[in-house]
């Protein structure tokens, strides 16, 4: 009998086949935000090296003189512009000669 019992508890219950969040785990599961390291560690010493190719950057367009709204149109056409990695390389550059 309680093998019949717990073979429909079982099936009742079934298996979540939700994708599995950092709530789903226990306290010590961390997901991480899939955007990999932004270095290294050097071998032999416990220094990180950070490399400069790696290194999140956000490309924000220049805001001198822009008026912002609370309120974005529907009819407002989304650019398709695509950022290289050259361009990143570029940018970091720049912001290194600035220094």
């Amino acid at each position: 009998m309680t093998l019949r019992s717990n073979l429909l508890t079982h099936l009742a219950r079934g298996a979540s086949r939700k994708p599995l969040t950092p709530k789903g785990g226990n306290k010590n599961y961390y997901k991480g935000t899939g955007s990999g390291a932004m270095g290294s560690f050097v071998n032999g010493t416990s220094h990180y090296r950070i490399d400069p190719t790696k290194v999140r950057q956000l490309v924000v367009p220049d805001l001198q003189d822009f008026k912002l709204k609370a309120y974005v149109s529907w009819s407002v056409h989304k650019d398709n512009y695509t950022v290289t990695k050259q361009d990143y390389l570029d940018a970091a550059e720049k912001s290194r000669a600035r220094v």
